[in-house]
């Protein structure tokens, strides 16, 4: 809400999004719902994300990531590239 990102994304035909970052089980997985929710493709990187406790990365990590994205660590994804 309140981006015109997947304008951008679409009109250059991007259908995969990566996504990393801070809040993992606010932000991120917020995102990757959203993602997921418009069509795209989302491949999340488990070892680039952070949560403010253990719990809620772990939460997160293995649980919901797996319904949204395919979850990875960085160096899966960079091999595959």
């Amino acid at each position: 809400p309140g981006t015109d990102l997947e304008s951008p994304l679409t009109a250059n035909g991007i259908e995969t999004v990566v996504l990393g970052g801070f809040l993992t089980n606010c932000c991120v997985e917020s995102t990757m719902r959203t993602a997921y929710e418009k069509g795209f493709n989302v491949i999340t990187l488990t070892d680039c994300t952070a949560a403010t406790s253990e719990a809620g990365q772990t939460g997160a990590t293995e649980g919901t990531f797996g319904m949204f994205s395919q979850p990875m660590k960085k160096d899966d994804f960079l091999a595959k590239l």
